[in-house]
C-alpha cells in the first residue's frame, strides 16, 4: 500500500498553529489597548480643546464683540472676490482677498490691534509655565505653534459664496514669519473641511485630525455671540497635537514590539511543546508499522497518562488479540489441512470399495463356463482360461499344484512315485503336492 505524502508534518501544525492562536490573541489585545488609548487621549484632547474655546469666548467682552462686527463689516468692503480662484480650492486651501496694501491698514486699526491681544492672551495662556499680564505679547511663530501651543483666531462665514467658505478676520500670527509662516492676514479666504451651517450656536469639535503643509491640529470652534443673541463670528482654536502624536507614535512601536516578542515566545514554547508531542507520535507510527508487518509481539511504550498513552496501550492490546487470533487461525487452517487429506483418503477408500463391490457382483452373477475345458467367457465373448478370468475380475493369483488323486492317478505306477511316497509315509500332511 502507498504511503501517504505528508505536505506539513505535525509538529509544524501545532507550532503554526500555536503561533497563530498566540499571535492573535496578543495582536487583539494590542490592538484593542492602542485604539483604546487612542481613543481616549483624543477624547480628552477634544474636551480640552472644548474648554479652551469656551473660556477663550468668555475673554471677548462687549466692546470687544463691537470691535469684531466693525472689523467685519470693514473686511467684507473691501475683498475682492475672483470666483475663478475660488472655485478651485481644495479643502483646506487658502487664498488672499484683500490688497496687500489695505491689509496693513486693517491690521494697523485699534480694532483689530485689540482683538489680536485677546487672541495672543489665549495663545500665552497654553505655555506650560506661567505668564504674566502683559499689554502686548510677542508673536509666537509656527516653530512656537508646532510645539504644542494653541493658536487662536477669528473666522466668518461668506454667505455670499458656497456654504463651507469662510474668511479669517483676526489671527494670532497675521504676519509671516523668519520661520516659513507665510502669516495669516485679515480676508483670507478658505475652503472648511465642514458647512459653517455646523459652527453656529454651538460649539464645534472636528472628529478627525486638520493636515496641513505645516502641521496636523485637531481644531475647534466656539460661536461669538452679541446681545441679540446672533453669532457675529466663530472663535476657532487649532491645538497642534505633535507631542501627542509623537506619544502615540512611540506607543505604537511599543505594542508592534510587544506582537513580535510574543512571535518569538510563541514559537519557541510551541518548538518545546510539538517536540515533545512528536516522540509519542514517532513511537505510536514505529509500532503500528510494525504491527502492520505482521509482528504481533510488538509493544509501545510511551511514558505518559494522556491520551498518547491511552492510545498507546490500546494498540498493545490491539497487538495482542491479533497474535492470539493468529495463532488460532493457524490451528485451524491445519485442521482443516488434517480433515481435508482425511476426506481424501476416505473417499479413496470408498472408491475402492465401490470397485471392488462392482467386481465381486460381477463373480456372483451367471458366469458361461465350457463344460469340457472349464474356460469361461466374458462380457465381450472371448474365451478365458478360468484363472485368467478369475485374477482379472478379482484379487486372488493362482500358484499350480496337484491334487493326490490326480497324482495317483498319473504317476501311481511310475517307481520314483512309489519311492517318494514310501519317504513320506507317515507324515501328518496328508494333502502334500509337489510342485
Amino acid at each position: 500500500m502507498r504511503k501517504p505524502k505528508a505536505k506539513l508534518s505535525f509538529q509544524w501544525k501545532i507550532r503554526i498553529t500555536f503561533c497563530l492562536l498566540s499571535v492573535g490573541l496578543t495582536s487583539l489585545g494590542v490592538y484593542y489597548f492602542y485604539v483604546a488609548s487612542y481613543q481616549t487621549i483624543f477624547s480628552l484632547l477634544q474636551k480640552n480643546l472644548r474648554d479652551v474655546s469656551s473660556v477663550g469666548a468668555m475673554l471677548l467682552d462687549h466692546d470687544i464683540r463691537d470691535a469684531i462686527k466693525r472689523l467685519k463689516k470693514k473686511a467684507f468692503e473691501e475683498a475682492e472676490f475672483n470666483l475663478q480662484v475660488i472655485d478651485s480650492l481644495p479643502l483646506g486651501g487658502s487664498t488672499r482677498s484683500i490688497p496687500p496694501e489695505k491689509v496693513n491698514s486693517i491690521q494697523s486699526s485699534n480694532d483689530f490691534l485689540t482683538i489680536l491681544h485677546r487672541l495672543k492672551m489665549i495663545n500665552h495662556a497654553s505655555y506650560k509655565g506661567a505668564v504674566p499680564l502683559l499689554d502686548e505679547y510677542p508673536g509666537t511663530g509656527h516653530e512656537g505653534f508646532a510645539k504644542g501651543m494653541i493658536g487662536a483666531y477669528l473666522i466668518v462665514g461668506v454667505e455670499s459664496l458656497s456654504p463651507n467658505m469662510g474668511m479669517y478676520l483676526v489671527s494670532t500670527d497675521p504676519w509671516a514669519t523668519d520661520d516659513g509662516w507665510p502669516g495669516n492676514p485679515i480676508g483670507t479666504l478658505f475652503r472648511s473641511f465642514v458647512p459653517f451651517s455646523k459652527f453656529r450656536h454651538k460649539t464645534y469639535i472636528h472628529n478627525e485630525l486638520i493636515t496641513d503643509a505645516f502641521y496636523k491640529s485637531l481644531s475647534g470652534s466656539f460661536p461669538i455671540l452679541d446681545k441679540n443673541n446672533e453669532t457675529i463670528a466663530m472663535l476657532g482654536v487649532d491645538y497642534s497635537v505633535g507631542a501627542e502624536l509623537n506619544k502615540l507614535l512611540k506607543l505604537k512601536w511599543i505594542c508592534v514590539a510587544l506582537i513580535l516578542c510574543s512571535v518569538i515566545l510563541s514559537f519557541l514554547l510551541s518548538f518545546i511543546i510539538s517536540v515533545f508531542l512528536n516522540s509519542s507520535l514517532k513511537s505510536l507510527i514505529e509500532g503500528t508499522r510494525n504491527i502492520g508487518k505482521g509482528d504481533f509481539q510488538t509493544r509501545i511504550s510511551v511514558p505518559s497518562n494522556d491520551e498518547f498513552g491511552i492510545l498507546a496501550q490500546e494498540i498493545n492490546n490491539m497487538s495482542q488479540n491479533l497474535e492470539k487470533v493468529t495463532v488460532s487461525k493457524g490451528k485451524l487452517e491445519l485442521e482443516i489441512i488434517q480433515k481435508k487429506q482425511l476426506q481424501k483418503e476416505k473417499q479413496k477408500v470408498i472408491e475402492d470399495l465401490e470397485i471392488a463391490l462392482d467386481e465381486i457382483k460381477t463373480l456372483k452373477g451367471i458366469v458361461p463356463i465350457c463344460a469340457n475345458c472349464k474356460k469361461i467367457r466374458d462380457d465381450k465373448g472371448y474365451w478365458n482360461n478360468l484363472e485368467s478370468y478369475i485374477e482379472k475380475h478379482s484379487d486372488a493369483s493362482f500358484s499350480h499344484g496337484m491334487c493326490p488323486e490326480c497324482l495317483e492317478a498319473l504317476y501311481g505306477k511310475e517307481q520314483w512315485y512309489i519311492k517318494m511316497k514310501r519317504k513320506k509315509k507317515g507324515s501328518h500332511n496328508s494333502g502334500t503336492t509337489v510342485g
